[in-house]
């Protein structure tokens, strides 16, 4: 067992019981209706699954947040997931990579749910400009994401490895697969992010569906709920917050609503943006 474990549950001890560690049904932990293996060579599987639960239990306010954010974009990931038939699991992807924050940024340049990078975007048809950039666009990247996932899942045949391709990178994937002379996510040895994102996506998929064995009802706080909107057609706005004033709109309320829009004003071209509807 490595050290990390062994910390972590000493730390569990001493913080009092955890339900979880003698009623997960270990057989039944699944990513897009694969299920993790566990038996024989598989065993290893138990111990990265159960890491990864203690790591999102000892990091309590991040679920809380996800949790409270979760009305707010998911419900549009599940309905364009649904429209093009793929498993509703692929959710927890953008969740493990943002959180659900709507302004997270990697070092790299990748953006918001779904990590894309500039070039990757553009090439999945979505605009990124100094003015406009459609990843922070819910739907518009959700679509996006999918076009790209089922281009994956056409080479890699399996979810599991498109999950892993999705963070790996599509070419790294397939020559580790081709070196390690394997046809499963679970017989590889990866990098150690690539290793330990399957059972991320395992470990938030089950807490979220057994929240309560993990967290007090009192304790995990109502959700918040979308505010009422409605579509405003714009050709071109020079300023935004003189625009707003005018409509008696806030400015904050505008970019929050919109945050695909990177500047205070919009040049010429047809567009919807999403306002507070107060009728």
């Amino acid at each position: 067992m490595s050290i990390i474990v062994v910390v972590l549950i000493l730390v569990f001890q001493m913080s009092g019981e955890k339900k979880w560690m003698n009623s997960i049904a270990y057989g039944k932990v699944n990513f897009a209706w694969e299920t993790m293996p566990i038996q024989w060579k598989y065993q290893l599987n138990i111990e990265r699954f159960d890491r990864e639960i203690a790591l999102l239990e000892l990091n309590p306010a991040q679920f809380f947040m996800i949790h409270k954010r979760w009305n707010l974009i998911i419900p549009t990931i599940e309905k364009e997931l649904k429209r093009a038939g793929l498993p509703n699991d692929l959710k927890y992807i953008p969740i493990i990579e943002s959180a659900l924050r709507d302004n997270v940024t990697s070092s790299a340049g990748a953006a918001w749910l779904w990590q894309f990078m500039p070039a990757t975007a553009r090439s999945k048809g979505l605009v990124v400009n100094e003015f406009v950039d459609e990843r922070f666009d819910v739907t518009k990247s959700t679509v996006a994401a999918i076009s790209y996932l089922n281009e994956l899942y056409k080479k890699f045949n399996n979810w599991t490895l498109v999950a892993a391709a999705y963070n790996r990178g599509e070419n790294g994937l397939q020559r580790t697969l081709e070196s390690q002379y394997s046809t499963t996510y679970y017989d590889l040895r990866l990098n150690n992010e690539t290793s330990r994102y399957i059972f991320r996506l395992l470990a938030t998929k089950y807490i979220r569906e057994h929240k309560y064995t993990f967290f007090d009802r009192d304790t995990l706080w109502a959700m918040y709920q979308p505010l009422v909107s409605k579509n405003l057609s714009v050709k071109q706005i020079s300023d935004i917050a003189d625009r707003a004033k005018q409509n008696n709109l806030g400015y904050y309320e505008v970019k929050k609503m919109n945050p695909w829009i990177m500047k205070n004003s919009l040049p010429e071209g047809k567009r919807d943006i999403k306002i507070i509807n107060n009728e």
